[in-house]
């Protein structure tokens, strides 16, 4: 069974995901959405090479283009749902506890409205 993929928006409706994606080159920007399709068809059964583990709730997709990392967190909810929390593009080789502390925060947002 499919997956559904929603990208995090702000209560203001901001929806920095999409600005992510839409700033990218668009070989990049297409290869990114590749992953995110993957995630909509596979869901929880993608390789290493493609998603991993963060900690808590928090997964990333790890999709590359002409040398540059990316990374987008996400988390699954109910319904066969994913929300992309949070973009990068990858500088380091160590994730950055900022970006890991931002989707995490997304994450309990998200999770409050939903159980409204």
């Amino acid at each position: 069974m499919a997956w559904t993929v929603v990208y995090y928006e702000t209560a203001q409706g901001d929806k920095p995901i999409e600005a992510f994606l839409d700033a990218l080159s668009h070989g990049a920007r297409a290869k990114c959405l590749a992953y995110i399709s993957r995630l909509e068809i596979d869901g929880t059964r993608l390789p290493a090479s493609i998603a991993a583990h963060v900690r808590g709730k928090i997964w990333e997709l790890r999709p590359e283009w002409s040398g540059t990392e990316y990374r987008f967190f996400y988390a699954a909810f109910v319904r066969q749902r994913f929300v992309i929390l949070h973009a990068i593009r990858k500088k380091r080789q160590k994730l950055r506890e900022r970006d890991i502390a931002i989707a995490e925060q997304r994450y309990e947002e998200v999770t409050r409205k939903a159980s409204r």
